[in-house]
C-alpha cells in the first residue's frame, strides 16, 4: 500500500515530525512516498532513515491508499490538486491555525495506518464547482474548487455587476466587489466572511454571496446543487479575478461564465471520533467567554 505527504512549507520542527510520521507508516508495512515540493524543506532538517519515492503534480498516484496534506487549509487545496483527478482519499495534518478542513493531530496517525491496513477506512464525498468561459478556461486540468468560486473586481478603484441567471432564468443584477458561489464545504471560508451562513458538508446546496453589495438588500442565498449559473460581469475596468479556491486568474471582464457542480467530487478520509459539529465548536469557539 502507499502513502503519499504533501506540503507547500515546513519549518525544522514540523520537518521533524512528518519524518516521524512517514517511519510510523513505513514500519507498518507502508510505501513512502513525498511530493517534490515536500522533498526540499523536508531533506534541509530532516535525513529519512528509510526508502522513498517522489512524485510530482503530473504524475498518476491513483494505486495511493491515502495522500496525506500537512499544513492548513491553504495546503489541503493545494493538494486537492493532486488528488482529484486520480481520485485519491485525502487526509489533512494541521500544522496550520483554523482548519475547517478533515485534519487530524500527528499523534494520531498510528490509528490511521492501522484502519487501512484492516480495510476499514471510510471515506467521504465533498461537491466540488467546475466553471465554463466564453474564451479560454485558464484553470485548464485543474477546473474545480472544493471551497468556493469568486469572480470580483481587479482594481482598487470603480465597482462591477454582474448579472446572474439560475438556469437561464434572470434572478439579479448584483452591483459591489463581487460574487462568491460557495460549496457547503466553502460556506466556512470566504463565503462566512463575507456574511453567509453556514451549511453542512452534506447539505446538497449552493450559496450565492454578493461581495461588498452597494446595495444592502442584496443577501446571500441558498440555491440547490443542481443548478447551473451564468454570470455577465461588466464594468469600467478591462479585466476581473476569477478565483478557485486559492487559485486566481485575471480575464476580460465582458464574458459570460458558467459555474455549476462537477462530476467530480473530492474524497476524504473519516477522522475517527471527528464531527462538523465538534469543528465548529472548536474553531468559532462557540459556548466560551473571550472578552477578558
Amino acid at each position: 500500500m502507499k502513502v503519499g505527504f504533501h506540503a507547500l512549507s515546513l519549518h525544522k520542527i514540523q520537518a521533524q515530525v512528518v519524518g516521524e510520521i512517514a517511519f510510523v507508516f513505513w514500519e507498518k508495512g507502508f510505501d513512502i512516498w513525498f511530493s517534490s515540493g515536500l522533498l526540499k524543506p523536508l531533506e534541509k532538517s530532516f535525513t529519512p532513515s528509510f526508502p522513498y519515492s517522489v512524485f510530482s503534480q503530473d504524475d498518476d498516484i491513483s494505486s495511493f491508499s491515502l495522500l496525506l496534506s500537512l499544513g492548513g487549509d491553504g495546503t489541503i487545496l493545494d493538494s486537492l490538486l493532486y488528488a482529484v483527478p486520480h481520485q485519491v482519499p485525502l487526509l489533512g495534518v494541521n500544522f496550520g491555525r483554523m482548519g475547517f478542513l478533515p485534519n487530524i493531530i500527528s499523534s494520531k496517525l498510528a490509528e490511521v495506518a492501522t484502519i487501512l491496513q484492516e480495510g476499514r477506512a471510510e471515506m467521504t464525498r465533498r461537491s466540488l464547482l467546475e466553471i465554463e468561459l466564453s474564451e479560454d478556461n485558464p484553470f485548464k486540468s485543474h477546473n474545480f474548487a472544493l471551497n468556493e468560486v469568486s469572480i470580483t473586481k481587479k482594481d482598487t478603484a470603480s465597482m462591477i455587476t454582474i448579472q446572474t441567471y439560475l438556469n437561464d432564468e434572470f434572478l439579479n443584477e448584483f452591483w459591489g466587489d463581487g460574487l462568491i458561489v460557495s460549496t457547503p464545504t466553502g460556506s466556512t471560508g470566504y463565503s462566512l466572511s463575507c456574511g453567509g451562513p453556514i451549511l453542512w458538508p452534506q447539505s446538497k446546496g449552493l450559496v450565492l454571496t454578493p461581495v461588498s453589495p452597494h446595495n444592502l438588500s442584496m443577501r446571500p442565498i441558498v440555491l440547490p446543487d443542481d443548478v447551473v449559473l451564468r454570470l455577465l460581469p461588466k464594468g469600467r475596468q478591462q479585466k476581473i479575478m476569477i478565483s478557485m479556491d486559492s487559485r486566481s486568474r485575471s480575464v476580460t471582464i465582458n464574458q459570460a461564465i458558467r459555474i455549476k457542480t462537477s462530476a467530480k467530487v473530492a474524497l476524504f478520509f473519516n477522522v475517527p471520533g471527528s464531527s462538523f459539529s465538534q469543528i465548529l465548536r472548536e474553531k468559532l469557539f462557540w459556548g466560551k467567554d473571550l472578552r477578558n
